[in-house]
């Protein structure tokens, strides 16, 4: 019989004979329906079938000629999700952990609004936008694995071109708080250093990002179809589930591990006065980055390793074949004859135009834009939403989100998977429970209404004594308590008086440099002792002004912890509902479609939600940030960070902007259901039932 002929026979089933010695040696590693160790016995014979006339280097581990036989133990689904999970985490802890810990104190070493940062946190969703669909479409067609190791690499240079600013700019210089000393009413120096940076550095974040969206990109599309292709059906779920917890503890891992960076000053090699407490603090936000991408590095390696296929693939594909019924009429459409490039294009807009018309795939992917608009905006700026609201420093709000979002997020989706699997749950029941959990979210969400009251900062949210008050540039305020203290800083130093009112610093105080005899940092504050005579006009006001007119740094106590811990536990609640919604939408999203459809259907859903939720939602949740700024830093001729905020409107409108995408995400899952009311589990569009 020729060699045409044997590999003909081969092709139709009719294998008679025995595959080579080595061959077999090899499949004595293959693996078990649960990717576990098995013998000879149990899959040899039964995988022998399916890898002949193949390339059998597809299913081992190694690079080129190296396939040692003892690296093949890893070389079973069980192993891959460890390394997904391991992708998984760093890109969390990197893209929503670091970053979202980061943007508060962004704002203050370059003077962004928080606008920009939002804008900075939108630009990896950007590279993301642009990139996924193509990624998903020629990754899907490729060797996913080494796909992914490649954005592993992409990933880890970005995170080194983000951090550069902290090298290519110098020191930190932040006016008065950057000085050896603090201004007060004696000196009325001009602390302000007008070099800016501004520009150049937002350069090398929107940079930087671009790579780290990009090499971000294959994770939930390649590594997700790929996931899919090597476990067997009835476990994908608690594949997806573990990757997907890890996927949520990664952002949490970043907040928790950024407040100790944020603890260390941005230059550890110099001295300061400044305490993490000071509002004019600036931590470490540059090793974050540079710790991310040294692990992205060395987590690269073992993917470049993976092979193509498993021998249980090919098994694993036929047995979701026999679950999902075969399309006819809307089969995937092959553009043959004429330019190869011209032919890829057509095959690949129709590809696209199978997708668009199916109405379950389209109400899916504007329920998941919607919900990813109130997670992405929350996600960016979840940390400093805690640090305004309840007064705390950046290291210590990092912790507390991170304390919250490890346990709820994690166990959100864990959850949600169990109970699709001992449910049994499949087609049009997953998305019921996609319709209870999300009308059960709305309400721990409501949870954002409570903050602590905003400050009475004097010339900002209170009067002077005399009844003066900042209209935007405390250059230009004129108290007769500090008329001759001729205060020229325009930054944020706050002083608690003892009049309970906050003063924007110790020369808009009045105050002078204590003597060390009392435990305030200064005393004899004109404005304190003006505002208590106001109170007791009984009083003598040089008694006050020597004996109680002390001030002490940062602002006064707002006694409300208690509204910061019922704050964390109800998030926590809408995060763990909000978070069982994950394993459900990615179900229903591959389940909708065809199966040779659903690594562009993720990729393609990943285009949408990124352009509907994940970009607008930083930027939208930094313009109400914004919107509820009560005074604005002036320097050197332009505004830059905002220093204080009006915290009931911010609570309110983070509160509106969370409900009514909830409520989208309700009516198209809603919708979702309804157009596979008269349709097979995948009829001609792929709907479920």
């Amino acid at each position: 019989m020729s060699a045409a002929a044997r590999k003909e026979e081969a092709v139709d089933g009719g294998l008679s004979q025995p595959p080579p010695t080595r061959l077999v040696s090899r499949l004595d590693d293959s693996r078990d329906e649960n990717g576990g160790p098995a013998t000879v016995s149990e899959t040899g014979k039964k995988e022998e079938r399916k890898v002949q006339g193949e390339d059998e280097k597809e299913y081992f581990c190694g690079c080129g000629p190296w396939h040692p036989h003892r690296l093949q133990i890893f070389r079973d689904a069980r192993f891959f999700t460890f390394l997904l999970c391991l992708f998984a985490t760093i890109e969390g802890a990197l893209v929503s952990g670091f970053t979202s810990v980061v943007l508060s104190t962004l704002e203050r070493r370059y003077g962004f609004s928080s606008t920009a940062t939002g804008a900075i946190a939108s630009t990896f969703d950007v590279a993301v936008l642009v990139s996924v669909v193509f990624i998903s479409y020629f990754g899907g067609r490729g060797h996913k694995p080494r796909w992914l190791g490649a954005s592993l690499i992409i990933q880890a240079t970005g995170s080194f071109i983000f951090s550069l600013p902290q090298f290519v700019f110098g020191r930190y210089r932040v006016g008065s708080s950057g000085a050896l000393s603090t201004e007060t009413c004696l000196d009325g120096q001009d602390f302000t250093d007008c070099k800016s940076s501004t520009n150049a550095a937002l350069f090398f974040f929107v940079l930087g990002n671009i790579f780290i969206g990009v090499g971000a990109a294959p994770l939930f599309t390649v590594g997700t179809t790929y996931l899919d292709e090597i476990a067997r059906p009835k476990h994908v779920s608690l594949h997806l589930g573990v990757f997907y917890m890890l996927s949520i503890v990664g952002p949490a891992l970043g907040y928790a591990l950024g407040g100790p960076f944020l603890s260390i000053y941005v230059d550890p090699w110099e001295e300061t006065h400044l305490t993490p407490s000071d509002p004019g603090w600036v931590g470490a936000w540059w090793l974050c980055f540079i710790f991310c991408g040294v692990v992205s590095l060395v987590i690269s390696v073992p993917f470049f390793c993976y092979p193509r296929l498993l021998p249980s693939s090919r098994a694993i594909r036929e047995e979701r074949e026999r679950e999902m019924a075969k399309r006819c009429e809307d089969a995937p459409k092959v553009i043959e004859g004429g330019n190869k490039i011209r032919s890829v294009v057509l095959s690949f807009l129709w590809e696209i135009r199978r997708l668009v018309v199916n109405p379950s795939w389209v109400f899916m992917t504007a329920a998941i834009s919607s919900s990813i608009l109130v997670v992405s905006g929350f996600a960016s700026f979840g940390p400093k939403y805690v640090e305004t609201q309840f007064g705390l420093p950046p290291s210590l709000a990092s912790l507390a989100v991170g304390a919250v979002a490890i346990p709820t997020g994690g166990a959100g989706v864990v959850v949600g998977g169990l109970i699709i699997y001992c449910l049994k749950l499949k087609g049009r029941r997953v998305s019921l429970l996609q319709l209870v959990i999300s009308g059960v979210a709305v309400l721990p969400l409501l949870g954002l209404l409570l903050h602590c009251p905003t400050s009475d900062i004097a010339g900002i949210t209170t009067s002077y004594p005399d009844g003066a008050r900042d209209l935007g540039d405390t250059r230009f305020l004129n108290s007769s308590c500090i008329s001759s203290c001729n205060c020229t800083s325009s930054v944020f130093e706050p002083v608690c008086g003892a009049d309970n009112v906050v003063y924007f610093s110790p020369c808009r105080g009045g105050c002078d440099p204590t003597d060390n005899t009392t435990e305030a940092d200064y005393d004899q504050c004109r404005c304190v002792a003006e505002r208590l005579h106001s109170v007791a006009p009984n009083s003598s006001f040089s008694t006050l002004l020597a004996g109680n007119s002390t001030a002490s740094d940062g602002l006064c106590d707002s006694n409300c912890g208690m509204k910061l811990i019922f704050f964390l536990l109800l998030i926590g609640l809408g995060l763990f509902t909000v978070f069982m919604l994950q394993i459900p939408n990615v179900l229903v999203t591959i389940r909708c479609v065809a199966e040779d459809q659903r690594t562009l259907a993720i990729g393609t859903q990943s285009f949408f939600w990124r352009l509907l939720g994940s970009i607008p939602g930083p930027i939208l949740f930094g313009a109400i940030f914004d919107s509820t700024c009560l005074f604005w830093q002036h320097e050197c001729g332009r505004r830059g960070n905002c220093w204080v905020y009006n915290n009931t409107a911010l609570s309110q409108r983070a509160v509106v902007l969370a409900a009514l995408a909830m409520a989208g995400y309700f009516t198209c899952v809603f919708l979702c259901w309804c157009s596979t009311l008269d349709t097979s589990l995948v009829g001609r569009m792929g709907t479920l039932q």
